[in-house]
Parts: C-alpha cells; sequence; structure tokens
C-alpha cells in the first residue's frame, strides 16, 4: 500500500499513466469506430446485428484495460526497484564514506586474488585509479605474491583467524614501501570474498630503527659503565689489600704481641670489607652480592686466619637465599666478622670438637640472624651490653644504628647471639 501510494502521488507516474490510457483508449476508439462503419456497410441492424456489436465492444475494452493496466504494473516494478536501489545506497552511504576516508587501505578480493573494491586510499597511496583496479590481482601490487600463490593466501586468511603478515606494496610508479596486512573472509550475496586492511609501515619502522640504535648505544653505554664501576671496585679491593699489607709490615717490625693481635684484626676487618669489593666486580650484578656466598668465603677466610691445625671447627652453615646491597654486605659482614671472631678466640680449644652455627633466615619482613657457638659462655651476659672493648661497640653501633634492629645475647650450650632486622633497607 505504502508503495502503491508512493507511485500515485508521483507528478510524473501520473502522467505517464494519464498518457498510456489516452493513447490507448485513442487506438480502441479508431479501431472501434472503424469496424462499426465497416460491419454497418455490410450488413443490416439487427438483435443479431446488436448483440455482436455488444460482445466485440466488451472484448475490445477488456483488451484495452489489459494493456493499461499491464504497463502500469511494468511502471511500478521498476518504481519499486528504483525506491529500493536508493534507499539501499542512503543506507550504504556512511559506510562507503568511512571506508574511503580510512587512513588504511581497504582491499576486497574474490577468493582468486582478483581486486573487486578498494577504498580511495589505496587508490592515492598506490597511484591507481579504481577502474584500473577492477582489472587486477594482488600480485600486481604486492611483488611477493604470483599468480599461482594469491590463491593459496586467501585461502590461509579465510581460514585463518586473526591473520596478520608484514609485506611490501609497489606503486605505480615503481617505488615500493612496507605495509602491515590484516585480513578476514566475509560471505556476500551467497559468495566467499576477502577483506583485507593495509597500513603503511614506513614510519614505524623509522621509529624502529631509531629506537633499536638509541638502545645499541645505550647498552654499549651501559657495559662501558659496568666495566669502569667493575674497575673501581677491583682497585678499591685492591687498595683495600694494599693497607692491609701495610698493617702486616708494621706488625712484623714490632715485638708487642697486643699490637701484633691488634694489627691482626684490624687486617682482618679490612678483609671483610674488600671481599665485598671482590663479589661486586666478579658478578653479574654491581647493585646487589649474593649474600650466601659472602658469608661462606667470609667464614673461610677467618677459620684459616684465627684457627690453627690442631684445633678441630665444625662450621653449620644454614642460610636463606638473599641478596644484599653494598651497604648491608658490609654491615652485616662486619657483625659476623667480629661474633665469629670472638668465639674462634674465646670460645674454641685444640682438645675438643668445636662448632660454630650460623642461620640466617627471613620470616616475614624480618631477617633473623643466629651465631651460637658451644664454648662454655659467660656467666655475666650483661657485660657484653656495656663492654668498652671496640669490636662490641662497632658490633652495636651496627645494629642500632645502619641496620634499626634488635640484639640479644643469652648462654644456650655456649654463647649465643640472636640479631634481628627489617628486610627493607632504613635510609
Amino acid at each position: 500500500m505504502i508503495k502503491f501510494d508512493f507511485f500515485l502521488n508521483t507528478n510524473k507516474m501520473a502522467k505517464r499513466f494519464s498518457i498510456t490510457y489516452i493513447f490507448t483508449g485513442l487506438l480502441g476508439v479508431i479501431f472501434l469506430d472503424k469496424f462499426i462503419k465497416i460491419y454497418l456497410e455490410n450488413n443490416s441492424i439487427s438483435l443479431n446485428s446488436i448483440f455482436t456489436f455488444n460482445i466485440f465492444f466488451i472484448i475490445s475494452t477488456g483488451i484495452i484495460i489489459y494493456l493499461t493496466i499491464n504497463h502500469m504494473q511494468k511502471v511500478i516494478k521498476n518504481v519499486e526497484e528504483a525506491y529500493n536501489d536508493l534507499k539501499e545506497k542512503d543506507r550504504l552511504a556512511p559506510y562507503e564514506f568511512a571506508l574511503d576516508h580510512s587512513v588504511d587501505e581497504i582491499h576486497w578480493f574474490t577468493l582468486e586474488g582478483k581486486f573487486i573494491y578498494v577504498n580511495e586510499s589505496t587508490c592515492k597511496k598506490d597511484g591507481y585509479t579504481k577502474e584500473e583496479f577492477e582489472n587486477m590481482y594482488l600480485e600486481d601490487i604486492d611483488p611477493n605474491f604470483t599468480r599461482q600463490t594469491s590463491p593459496i593466501c586467501m585461502n590461509e586468511i579465510k581460514n585463518t583467524p586473526n591473520w596478520r603478515i608484514e609485506s611490501t606494496h609497489r606503486r605505480k610508479d615503481g617505488s615500493v614501501y612496507p605495509v602491515e596486512v590484516s585480513g578476514h573472509a566475509f560471505t556476500y550475496n551467497g559468495k566467499e570474498y576477502i577483506c583485507a586492511f593495509a597500513r603503511d609501515m614506513t614510519q614505524r619502522i623509522k621509529n624502529r630503527n631509531k629506537i633499536t640504535t638509541m638502545n645499541e648505544e645505550l647498552q654499549k653505554s651501559l657495559k662501558e659503565k659496568e666495566i669502569l664501576l667493575k674497575e673501581i671496585h677491583h682497585r678499591v679491593k685492591n687498595n683495600m689489600e694494599i693497607i692491609s699489607s701495610l698493617l702486616n709490615m708494621q706488625a712484623y717490625k714490632s715485638d708487642d704481641k697486643k699490637f701484633k693481635d691488634s694489627m691482626k684484626e684490624s687486617r682482618s676487618k679490612i678483609h671483610a670489607m674488600a671481599l665485598v669489593h671482590e663479589f661486586l666486580y666478579l658478578g653479574e650484578n654491581l647493585a646487589y652480592i649474593n649474600v650466601n656466598e659472602y658469608i661462606e668465603k667470609l667464614l673461610e677466610d677467618i677459620k684459616e686466619l684465627y684457627i690453627s691445625q690442631n684445633t678441630h671447627i665444625t662450621i653449620d652453615l644454614n642460610l636463606d637465599v638473599m641478596e644484599f646491597s653494598i651497604n648491608r654486605c658490609i654491615q652485616v659482614g662486619m657483625l659476623l666478622h667480629e661474633l665469629c671472631v670472638n668465639a674462634l678466640k674465646y670460645a674454641f680449644k685444640e682438645d675438643r670438637d668445636n662448632l660454630l652455627c650460623v642461620h640466617m633466615k627471613l620470616i616475614e619482613d624480618k631477617i633473623h640472624i643466629k651465631i651460637r657457638d658451644n664454648g662454655d659462655g659467660l656467666k655475666n651476659i650483661n657485660s657484653l651490653e656495656k663492654s668498652d672493648s671496640i669490636g662490641m661497640q662497632l658490633v652495636h653501633s651496627i645494629v642500632d644504628f645502619q641496620l634499626h634492629g634488635t640484639i640479644e645475647f643469652k648462654n644456650n650450650k655456649g654463647l649465643e647471639c640472636n640479631i634481628i632486622f627489617p628486610k627493607k633497607e632504613i635510609k
């Protein structure tokens, strides 16, 4: 009903209808008039003649009506088709606008790789017109494909979700530029097609190459700085060893045993700090040290320096795997050095089995260090809190003011020291 009203309300269709009706009617009247004249000239009027005339009139009028209606049906059909085409174009207009103004190149292919549609961006990039593309195939703009491999590529796109490759396109003038292409299959009017999106990668590759060059330069600069830092740590360690040698020479020239022992302890402390720098320049990481390996090496060096061959000692080493910064490693190293040296000097004897326990555990956000020997212990534990020895003052100073932790001494089948401090370094 809507389409018929549309037809009746159209001026052009009304003119066509009127002209067709008048033309058909005039032809019918002329033909009927001729027929009546011929009939009257050859026949007299009778009832049978009137009956025959009426039948002829009805037949001729029916023919006129049939021709008129048949013509109008064709007109209405044409109007409907034109209306549907116009409506379809109006519906697709926004999509065509979006496709033509897309930055990416958009191509529609048959499964044989023949172009059936390209947008304006494709024409501008490749230099061909849309009419030229109608007779072109994929290999005409992509030198990486041939007439044999193009259908293979189309079927691969059809059977691969999120298909994507990096390729090249060749312009009409012969120049080539890199593209990233993604593709999907779709069905339209019962036929399968491929829709491909190509994006120019020229600027992206320039940026990628620029970033790669910058990264290479940064890596080179970083490597140079790592070598320089390792060299600095190596020289610091060597300088500490020189100081240690100087102290050893001073001790060698003196006959005072107390002085010799003091020089020996100073050398040992210096060695504990030099060992940190040695681990830094020999290791892979210049910021952190594997504290487990450092403590093992530190205890071996202390044992070699203070224990005679006649003294048997077992070291119970139980350490969680941790990494310390250079500052914390020196702090913990000085603590262990002082407390272990005291155990080796005062708790162990040659005529029995000696045991030194060094445990370091990470419990929640706290680090727990336990150092215990199997000596005779101390009768007055509180004396360690008020000791005026340089070693004990150093221990308390490191725990209180550098590690921000607590320290406790107690007798437990020997002397036991427990130190607890936060895992996170407080600056």
